[in-house]
């Protein structure tokens, strides 16, 4: 029943931007907008007054499951690799299936899904698959693609290092860095500021679930 109630919100709101995207009410752009503004305001406005108003202890207390969040993304992302090796599958081909499988759309559904199940905690756990998608998964993946490409060795880890800079300088990436970064010095948001980040944070996993319905009727298949 909790998995119920976790998944039936994001088929309704993807069902809403199936239904708006069949009427055409929206320009085919506007999933490519309303993804911008979760990425760059609503999705880091969450992530950083979330983690901001956890206790310190409470996010010490959960290293492990940083740790298997980890051995999940990072871990599933290698064996898949490997064994599509084994398998004499191209490396183009495997490192892609390998980011398709172990990169769970975290920025887009885990604000909706996680916090059903796991409650306010949920933001935690957002933050760090976030990071480990932009900061290892997606560099890791740039390099093995370039790789196959048969490039120069320098050319490989100036692609990897030049796709980890561009991360780093997004905000999905620095605003929770920072705000792990602030919470273990000991600062704290006191709760009447925290709508100052929730107010558009909130909007976050609806306005993206609702890009998604858009972008899957803007879209040939």
């Amino acid at each position: 029943m909790l998995l119920i109630l976790a998944i039936l919100p994001i088929v309704v709101t993807v069902g809403l931007g199936v239904f708006a995207g069949r009427r055409h009410q929206f320009a085919p752009t506007t999933s490519d907008i309303l993804i911008q503004l979760v990425m760059h305001y609503a999705l880091p406005l969450s992530l950083f007054g979330g983690i901001l108003s956890l206790k310190r202890a409470t996010i010490i207390q959960n290293s492990a499951v940083a740790l298997w969040l980890a051995l999940g993304m990072l871990g599933g992302m290698v064996i898949v690799i490997v064994s599509q090796c084994c398998f004499h599958q191209q490396l183009e081909t495997g490192t892609l299936r390998a980011l398709v499988i172990a990169s769970p759309s975290i920025p887009f559904m885990g604000v909706s899904v996680l916090l059903v199940v796991f409650g306010k905690i949920s933001v935690l756990l957002v933050a760090l698959g976030g990071l480990y998608m932009n900061l290892v998964q997606v560099p890791l993946s740039v390099l093995l693609l370039t790789l196959a490409g048969g490039a120069a060795p320098e050319q490989r880890w100036r692609a990897g290092w030049q796709k980890v800079c561009s991360a780093s300088r997004q905000p999905v990436v620095w605003a929770p860095i920072s705000a792990f970064l602030l919470n273990l010095a000991g600062l704290r948001l006191p709760s009447a500021w925290l709508t100052n980040f929730t107010e558009l944070g909130q909007a976050a996993g609806g306005v993206a679930l609702f890009a998604l319905g858009l972008l899957l009727t803007a879209r040939p298949w």
